[in-house]
């Protein structure tokens, strides 16, 4: 690592002002976040802001942020050290691991005139609506690298909810809606939006119940965001026994082979009742737009959902509540300091501070610049996220649990946050991750703000991204 890299002159006034701003942003105020900033040598971490709005607790540097879909490339992490022992291959079929998978898939299409129907109860608007839908027999297996670049088949609900919210634009479907009410007349907790990690199942379960209900959204192959880190946890925690003789839950394999050999120390899936860690979790925010699309109203994220709708709050899932679900999709929480480490070890080569390799040269340049070539990146889902590869104005696409830009000359538009060396992703609470190894740097921006409206969330997850970026850089 050649360490020259540096901030420009005035970086810290530069960093400062901006995310002061974000405090008061007249459109979406963040009540308090932590940044990690680093470049070569040079490191920015700063606290901002509240951790509770209520009691006016002030944000620590060492506050425990849920990290939800950054947990993804964790997961894709972990099984790519398994894949370095020969214990698999990326396009083995799922099935080969996972017994209840099995079995033909069905792939579920909303139609008026369709031959089944069932009901679903919305979490946006607390409604119970009856959908008409038809099914046809998949002819693509689902491989382990569907798993890894979200592209399965097993797409998140919400999507398809905000398409009956906005009227289309989303995902233009309604077979995430209809794909999870028939999961959960097998199992009624096997996700709810409401809930993401408070589900009374284990892992084990909680797949399982995927593979009886037997449906997907579309074909494996097509962006799907959704589940499938969180079945490439279970065939971790599958691969794991067959290969060592015990069996360690998901969270047990995590930390040994990323956690522990990193010194995160914080980091974790769920926190035990007499936990100290408790302590430094922020309060969980949601924002709503407002009626004039210009506002938001901020509140704890169990205020922003409609009456009447039954759910596990997200609020207290790390740490009270059934912590059984160990999901390689969302689940993590941890300081943006143990984060940090996992990008130094990337900037390192794979190698950690104690001077153990964790990951080969190759493993590091496919996880940060790999990409799988054969998926289906055309669609309404995957631009909506700007992971169309080639379709997007600046091509990036989705590949080892996080975005990856292509880093060619094909661009139709950018926004200055775009760069051609840089993988990132983000979470549920507006967490962000950008990662660029040719500049040996990265920046991690961590608020605790679930925003619970489409409209709110694109506005939010620019405010941080663009804006946050363009400070950066």
């Amino acid at each position: 690592m050649k360490n020259n890299a540096k901030f420009r002159p005035n970086f810290e006034k530069i960093l400062d002002d901006h995310f002061e701003s974000l405090l008061t942003n007249q459109q979406l105020s963040v009540p308090g976040l932590v940044v990690l900033a680093r470049r070569g040598t040079e490191t920015y971490h700063k606290a901002f802001g509240m951790s509770d709005l209520k009691s006016g607790k002030i944000m620590q540097t060492d506050a425990m942020f849920r990290m939800f879909s950054m947990t993804k490339v964790l997961t894709s992490f972990v099984a790519l050290r398994l894949y370095e022992e020969g214990l698999f291959d990326l396009e083995d079929p799922v099935s080969q691991y996972i017994p209840s998978f099995k079995r033909p898939w069905d792939i579920v299409t909303d139609s008026n005139s369709g031959p089944e129907a069932i009901d679903y109860r919305s979490f946006l608007t607390g409604q119970t609506v009856n959908l008409s839908f038809e099914r046809e027999k998949s002819s693509q297996p689902m491989q382990i690298k569907h798993l890894m670049s979200e592209s399965s088949g097993i797409e998140y609900e919400l999507f398809s909810e905000y398409d009956s919210f906005l009227g289309g634009g989303i995902c233009d479907r309604n077979a995430g809606l209809v794909a999870n009410a028939i999961r959960q007349q097998l199992h009624p907790e096997v996700y709810r939006s409401t809930s993401i990690v408070g589900a009374n199942l284990t892992l084990e379960e909680f797949v399982d119940t995927i593979g009886e209900a037997g449906v997907l959204t579309c074909e494996p192959g097509e962006f799907s965001y959704g589940h499938g880190a969180t079945v490439l946890g279970r065939v971790i925690e599958i691969l794991y026994e067959k290969s060592r003789g015990t069996f360690k839950k998901f969270s047990e394999i995590m930390s040994e082979l990323l956690f522990l050999p990193l010194g995160m120390n914080d980091a974790a899936f769920f926190l035990l009742d007499s936990d100290s860690r408790i302590d430094r979790v922020p309060t969980l925010y949601g924002a709503v737009l407002e009626a004039d699309g210009l506002t938001t109203r901020i509140a704890e994220e169990q205020e922003c959902y409609p009456d009447g709708v039954e759910y596990l709050t997200n609020q207290t899932a790390h740490y009270a509540g059934p912590r059984s679900y160990e999901s390689g999709d969302t689940g993590s929480i941890m300081t943006a300091s143990d984060y940090s480490k996992f990008y130094d070890m990337l900037l390192n080569g794979g190698i950690s501070t104690k001077g153990d390799r964790l990951l080969s040269p190759q493993g590091v340049q496919t996880l940060c610049k790999g990409r799988f070539n054969d998926l289906r990146l055309n669609t309404t889902l995957a631009k909506a996220f700007g992971v169309a590869g080639m379709h997007s104005p600046f091509p990036k696409s989705f590949n080892f649990g996080w975005a990856t830009a292509h880093g060619d000359d094909s661009v139709k538009s950018y926004t200055t946050s775009d760069h051609s060396d840089m993988s990132n992703w983000g979470g549920y609470a507006l967490t962000q991750g950008f990662f660029y190894p040719s500049e040996e740097s990265y920046m991690l921006v961590c608020p605790q703000l679930m925003l619970t409206t489409p409209g709110a969330f694109a506005f939010g997850q620019a405010l941080i991204r663009d804006k946050s970026m363009s400070a950066f850089h």
